[in-house]
């Protein structure tokens, strides 16, 4: 419970008031006299003039108008002039002051100051923040709190806001916190979440995007800070680099869990709003059959492509009983010898699921090469490499993104086990468009302990609605509560979800204050009404920049984000950004010219290649 920062009752409707008008009344006039005196010293030390002393005799020659006697050898027009500039002057710095002074005193009910009255948000500061450090990373051990670096510290999430303060101290996460951020579009999603947390991060990081920007922003100048290497995967060209590394997607699949897990990141791309289909489940198996059945024989996703369009080839059965997996085997020939209908139902919802294997320049990138280096999660786990995953949109290659995602993590995960259960440094994992090109499904269940293994998630949504979609109420639910840190920026429209924040917000008590007149006399009354800290439309409309912060053990907090253009690395990320955009236009000129080129017809004018310079 808040309580309010009063009541307290107007001056004007007390008994005090006679005495500041008293002494308003008494004071005032000498102001004004000693003004007047003030600009006509002024204005005599620019002419050469003089000035009658200040004093009685002066008071009573203003008021007989003598000025002759008053400012001799002064213009009055000047004297007038001064004082109107010197009146204005005065009346500016007094508006300023008092402007000053009442921020310090916030007005009974303002929410910035009730919420900002929390001492447990000292846990979150600086000093907290490094000392929690130093505990739970081994290579920080015996260091004091005040020489940890700052990004050793934690993830920054941003300055508390106070009433009469530009900001107030930062608030960071620790190495074992999990982060989830609702944020709509343009509301600072990059600009506050991703790019400061992918720059920040002591160790290896894996960020996912659907644009450019967030590789273009920092790739270059996080490898020169962490000197990591930078994995850049993006089939569909939206940043027009090419390909220099490739991923086996079955290098490690080895078990009929792992083969369900990849099979489970294809079908939750398939549109079924309600989670109702009969064909998702069965699909999965499938797949999950499938790919066991190529990755224990060391076939590619090419060979299970060709699989899914022919439903009666019994390859893979055989294939699976060889390798010792009968029971799979004996599944997979169940769903081919059954109903015609219902085969072929499932296989083609496991033709829609696995909808990029169609595309050969996304399959180019899970396809051994010879020429290029393979990625290797368990080396990354270990590294200070940056994982950067672009994907347009969920039908692409959003389940190759969200298969090599989970991948990493659970390498990460074998990684902190083998190392005595946390990894450090820690695996900082930024998934902005996580519902639309990200979508693993246990993730509400992984958020229970990634943190207690030295990974540090941030899901950034659009929407609390947005994540139903993807892993349902009971799901979201999960994984809102699992969730340490809980960031609500500016922009959400959702009724249901600024509800639940004011009531999680809390109430507190704000004077109301009652004038009754009669009998020309004026009483007043004092009386307490409980109300909402934050009532939903101010939740709904908190400006962009400035966010609610719902940590676990400390009442919610209002933040002000901090983002990248005012931090130390701003004008590295400029240039980078400048320097990105133009190898960006470039390439993508290149691509489209030996496209059209490949595809002109033998007709096409000489000069139609002009409009490629």
């Amino acid at each position: 419970m808040t309580r309010a920062l009063g009541p307290r009752a107007s001056v004007w409707h007390t008994n005090a008031a006679a005495g500041w008008m008293v002494l308003i009344g008494c004071w005032a006039p000498i102001g004004c006299l000693w003004l007047v005196w003030a600009a006509a010293k002024i204005a005599a030390l620019l002419t050469g003039g003089k000035v009658m002393g200040f004093g009685s005799e002066f008071a009573v020659a203003v008021a007989r108008h003598q000025t002759h006697a008053l400012w001799p050898g002064t213009p009055t027009p000047l004297v007038l002039l001064v004082l109107l500039m010197l009146t204005s002057a005065v009346a500016a710095l007094i508006w300023r002051v008092w402007q000053r002074v009442a921020g310090l005193f916030p007005q009974p009910g303002d929410p910035v100051a009730a919420l900002a009255d929390n001492p447990a948000l000292s846990t979150l500061q600086h000093g907290s923040a490094a000392s929690r450090a130093v505990t739970l990373r081994r290579s920080l051990t015996g260091t004091a709190p005040e020489s940890v670096r700052y990004a050793d510290v934690g993830l920054v999430l941003g300055d508390v806001l106070e009433r009469g303060r530009s900001s107030g101290p930062t608030l960071f996460t620790s190495w074992e916190d999990t982060v989830v951020a609702f944020m709509a579009p343009r509301s600072g999603k990059t600009t506050t979440q991703s790019i400061p947390h992918v720059l920040s991060a002591p160790g290896p990081v894996i960020a996912t995007s659907n644009k450019a920007d967030l590789w273009a922003a920092i790739a270059t100048v996080r490898a020169k800070k962490t000197g990591g290497k930078v994995w850049l995967f993006d089939p569909q060209h939206i940043t027009y680099q090419l390909q220099d590394w490739w991923w086996d997607p079955f290098s490690r699949l080895t078990t009929v869990e792992d083969a369900h897990r990849l099979a489970g990141h294809f079908v939750l791309t398939v549109d079924d709003g309600q989670k109702k289909d009969l064909w998702g489940p069965a699909a999965q198996d499938l797949l999950c059959a499938l790919f066991l059945a190529a990755a224990t024989s060391g076939r590619t996703l090419h060979q299970v492509a060709h699989w899914l369009d022919e439903p009666a080839v019994p390859t893979p059965i055989e294939l699976l009983e060889q390798a010792g997996f009968q029971l799979m085997a004996s599944s997979l020939k169940g769903t081919q010898n059954g109903a015609v209908e219902t085969r072929d139902g499932i296989y083609q919802t496991a033709r829609t699921a696995a909808k990029c294997l169609r595309d050969e320049e996304i399959l180019a990138w899970v396809t051994p090469r010879t020429d290029l280096p393979a990625f290797d999660p368990d080396a990354f786990a270990g590294s200070c490499d940056t994982l950067y995953l672009l994907s347009k949109s969920l039908s692409a290659a959003a389940p190759l993104i969200a298969a090599l995602t989970d991948t990493t993590m659970r390498a990460a995960e074998r990684r902190a086990e083998q190392a005595g259960g946390r990894l450090d440094p820690p695996l900082v994992v930024a998934l902005d468009e996580a519902a639309n090109i990200c979508r693993i499904a246990d993730l509400p269940q992984l958020y229970s302990h990634l943190g207690s293994r030295g990974i540090v998630p941030v899901t950034i949504l659009q929407s609390y609605e947005q994540g139903v979609t993807v892993w349902g109420e009971p799901g979201m639910a999960a994984l809102w509560g699992a969730a340490t840190r809980k960031i609500i920026g500016a922009g959400i429209d959702s009724p249901r979800l600024v509800r639940d924040l004011a009531t999680l917000v809390g109430q507190h008590d704000v004077p109301v204050r009652s004038l009754t007149y009669g009998d020309g006399r004026t009483s007043e009354q004092i009386s307490l009404r409980r109300q909402d800290i934050l009532e939903a439309a101010d939740i709904r409309a908190l400006p962009t920049g400035t966010a609610l912060l719902l940590a676990t053990g400390t009442k919610p907090a209002l933040i002000r984000l901090k983002p990248w253009y005012r931090g130390p690395y701003a004008d590295q990320i400029n240039a980078a950004t400048q320097a990105a955009e133009t190898a960006i236009a470039k390439a993508a000129r290149q691509h489209f010219r030996r496209h059209d080129r490949d595809n002109a017809d033998d007709q096409m004018p000489d000069d139609f290649w002009k409009q490629y310079p």
